[in-house]
């Protein structure tokens, strides 16, 4: 939206006294009843992550060294440390408490409040570790705005750019040292407030808030302040910890993916203010679209804005208006998109939050999208929403790149988001998904495709326990095949089945070109491998579509897999096994005790058999590889086995025992040089020379003494057969 410069043309100069401008007082406001409430319900919110945002925050953001208390990013942090705690009193159906109360450190802790949570000694706290999760030593600190505090607007809001610092800015101002002498020190709580453990304080959050509403009074009064009255926005991207976290500035500082945003998300029944779990939609039923809208502004909104809700066929080259407005249709005449409704935003209070809930009664059929530029996996589906308002006009929105849109708009947002479900009770497991790539620009143009984990990623990565398995239409296979099949980190899985694996992280398809308004698909399946499998039960990956030439990102795909927390199963082909010549193996798979499926494939990779027993009857020595899968083809587990065939070797042997003489039958076909020594342990030894255009040697036995004895065939310089010969 256009920032429109908010100036209060009766004063120049501007004198804040600190007075809460959008959050109730915490005494004054509550009684002692809601107060109690209040604090079992921090408490709740209150887990060991939440408190590591705050004191392991480097671990927290997957090792970035962001300093959550710098200059730039102290204000901002907290503030989107307290919405997270909001977001969830909305989910349990406390709106009063939304905005977060604010606790003036004037005024002596509430009874209710002086409580500590109880899980806060469970965790690592890098900062501070070697403190106890004790009591608060102060409650009642009678630590009052201090007279340098009484004017904000004599301080700029500085620095605005992440990892710049400023002495004179607000930022720093109200940091040090009245909110550390607060923390700690001659008038400070002392204890666990006086450590980065101290958000398992719930009197913390309150005294940040108050902070928090500083700047809120900053913003509203001071003529450097370019905030809004009204301004109503919805977030991007979930970070907490790094400096591109989204607060609703325009453009987002950060750079993407634009379209996960978690404001936006699908039920498939209408419990999603309770739920707020993104779920894929599901044909033939109604589903429902929530829609989180805040106002970061400070006067309450009016009450007739708008917010659009549309829907797009799952791609990563969106253009803006043509693939929600309803005017794409795919090969079969089937709309690729469409708005789903309109709904009026109800008067939403500075600092406050609305869920406005959508029916979505129609929801495309998949089998529309099972031909021509459809998928096999068909159902997913992108969604936008705008806010329209004339108090709160686009920043920046052009036609074509709904990724500019989103980062430069507060008033867009974007889910682009399909849900991979293989837990035990998924009602519709499948371990792929397919997404339009291609070209929404009206000239043709080179693309890259990536593959890539996201940033700043806690726990494992999906790549370190399945393989990403990637398949390409006819049309995407053509355009690589023609560039000369440019490719980073992956390999060639299946020629026929025009396969790739993503072999590690950024991996990517290169300059694939499309004409104008072409569009291809690609599929992406997680197969989990059972041996690597360490119980963690949710991953993420993304698909990026860029320019090969300018490096802008045209749009992309997020999964989000989630799998049973638990060890897979295991496949065993059996011991290796060595056969003659023209002879046919046996090989059977251990069998488990679940549903799987068994595949067995040669050498070459290609499928030969399902099913837990095959035979084989290879000419020459040959590895063939096992693959069970479950049943939903989430999981899977290999094994090699190896079939060996005799290259040359003793047949047969005959009499043996043997007294005169012994009829040895042979194949040394091929060979250069060949031999039979007779031989006993720690005996005489005796070769026969070989015909190797022959099969049979008589051995006379005239003289040999009675015993145990091993015929060794040797060609080549080297035994590869050997049998036991009885002498009588």
């Amino acid at each position: 939206m256009k920032k429109i410069k908010y100036i209060l043309v009766a004063l120049v100069f501007i004198t804040i006294t600190a007075n809460a401008q959008v959050r109730k007082d915490l005494i004054t406001d509550f009684t002692p009843a809601q107060r109690t409430t209040l604090a079992n319900l921090m408490m709740d919110y209150i887990t060991p992550q939440i408190v590591q945002y705050h004191c392991d925050y480097i671990n927290q953001s997957g090792g970035e060294a962001t300093d959550i208390h710098s200059d730039f990013d102290f204000l901002p942090f907290h503030r989107v440390y307290i919405e997270g705690m909001e977001d969830y009193f909305i989910s349990k159906g406390f709106p009063e408490f939304v905005p977060l109360p604010a606790w003036n450190p004037a005024d002596c802790t509430p009874i209710e409040l002086q409580v500590i949570d109880p899980e806060c000694g469970t965790f690592f706290c890098q900062f501070g570790s070697a403190v106890t999760c004790g009591s608060v030593n102060n409650w009642c600190p009678n630590n009052p705005i201090p007279p340098y505090l009484q004017d904000l607007c004599q301080y700029p809001f500085s620095p605005t750019v992440p990892g710049n610092s400023d002495s004179n800015g607000l930022s720093n101002k109200l940091e040090a040292p009245w909110h550390n002498s607060v923390h700690s020190g001659a008038n400070g709580m002392n204890g666990l407030m006086g450590n980065f453990r101290s958000p398992a304080a719930p009197i913390f959050w309150l005294w940040h808030a108050f902070l928090d509403d500083m700047w809120k009074d900053w913003e509203e009064n001071c003529s450097q302040s370019t905030a809004l009255p009204v301004d109503l926005y919805m977030k991007d991207n979930s970070f907490v910890m790094q400096s591109y976290r989204d607060r609703g500035q325009e453009p987002n500082l950060d750079d993407g993916p634009m379209w996960t945003s978690t404001d936006i998300w699908v039920r498939n029944q209408a419990d999603g203010v309770a739920i707020q779990i993104h779920e894929n939609p599901v044909y033939g039923q109604t589903n429902y679209v929530y829609v989180r809208v805040r106002n970061r502004g400070y006067q309450t909104s009016l009450g007739t804005e708008q917010l659009k809700l549309y829907w797009a066929k799952a791609n990563t080259a969106l253009d803006w208006p043509n693939h929600w407005d309803g005017s794409m249709t795919n090969g079969g005449g089937f709309l690729l998109g469409d708005i789903l409704d309109t709904k009026t935003i109800p008067q939403t209070d500075g600092q406050d939050q609305t869920i406005l809930e959508f029916a979505w009664n129609n929801v495309p059929n998949p089998d529309d999208y099972t031909s021509g530029q459809g998928s096999v996996n068909p159902h997913h589906f992108c969604l936008l929403t705008r806010v329209e308002a004339t108090n709160d006009p686009m920043f920046d929105e052009i036609n074509g790149s709904v990724y500019h849109n989103a980062q430069y708009n507060n008033n867009i947002a974007w889910k682009n988001l399909s849900v991979i479900d293989l837990t035990p009770n998924a009602t519709d497991p499948n371990p792929c998904a397919s997404v339009f790539v291609g070209n929404y620009n009206g000239t043709a143009g080179n693309f890259d495709l990536e593959f890539v984990l996201p940033r700043n990623y806690k726990g494992n990565p999906v790549l370190a326990e399945a393989e990403v398995l990637v398949t390409l239409d006819e049309t995407l296979w053509g355009k690589w095949d023609t560039n000369g099949r440019q490719e980073q980190n992956l390999s060639l899985r299946s020629e026929g089945n025009k396969e790739v694996i993503i072999d590690e992280n950024n991996a990517s398809l290169k300059n694939l070109n499309f004409q104008a308004n072409e569009y291809a698909l690609l599929n992406v399946c997680f197969r989990f491998v059972a041996k690597e499998m360490t119980g963690q039960k949710d991953f993420d990956f993304h698909v990026v579509q860029r320019d090969s030439n300018t490096g802008e990102i045209i749009g992309g795909e997020t999964f989000h897999i989630e799998v049973e927390g638990k060890d897979g199963f295991y496949a065993d082909a059996g011991s290796d096994q060595e056969i003659s010549q023209g002879e046919t193996a046996d090989i059977s798979a251990y069998e488990i005790n679940e549903d799987v499926v068994y595949n067995w494939y040669d050498q070459d990779g290609n499928l030969i058999s399902t099913g837990i027993d095959v035979s084989v009857s290879p000419e020459i020595t040959k590895k063939y590889k096992l693959e069970v899968i479950s049943d939903n083809g989430g999981i899977i587990d290999y094994d090699d086995i190896e079939i060996k065939v005799k290259e040359y070797e003793i047949l047969s042997m005959s009499p043996n025992p043997a007294s005169n003489q012994v009829n040895i039958n042979y194949n040394a076909t091929n060979a250069s040089s060949a031999y039979i020594m007779v031989t006993q342990p720690y005996g005489n030894t005796s070769n026969y020379i070989l015909d190797v255009n022959q099969s049979t040697i008589n051995i006379n036995l005239t003289g040999y003494t009675t015993g145990l004895y091993y015929a060794v065939m040797v060609c080549n310089g080297e035994v590869y057969d050997s049998k036991t010969l009885i002498v009588e």
